[in-house]
């Protein structure tokens, strides 16, 4: 890397952090795409994807954790699979939910 281009990188860098307002990724061609994180260094998507693992391990626990109590017939907290499948085919109204939403 000679000198002008490390002083280009040293510029775009200085003018990111002066006129950075949204955090967004530009539009730009995929090609470029690899250069754009090289020089950016977005530290976020790691977080994100981090994040998802642990999130998708969680859902699956709990699917498996409701099968096996459909499976075995299995009343936990006094609560059975078919109450939780009747919890989430419950219809709610926007009133309650808006309502739930202003208490917090």
């Amino acid at each position: 890397m000679n000198d002008s281009e490390a002083r280009r990188r040293e510029l775009l860098r200085k003018t990111r952090k002066l006129y950075d307002e949204n955090h967004s990724v530009p539009a730009i061609h995929p090609r470029y795409g690899n250069l754009y994180h090289e020089l950016y260094d977005e530290e976020e998507t790691t977080y994100f994807r981090d994040s998802f693992i642990i999130r998708l391990t969680l859902g699956i626990l709990c699917f498996i954790c409701y099968v096996w109590m459909d499976s075995s017939q299995a009343t936990i907290a006094d609560v059975s699979s078919s109450q939780i499948v009747n919890q989430i085919e419950k219809q709610m109204d926007m009133e309650d939910i808006e309502e739930v939403w202003k208490n917090l």
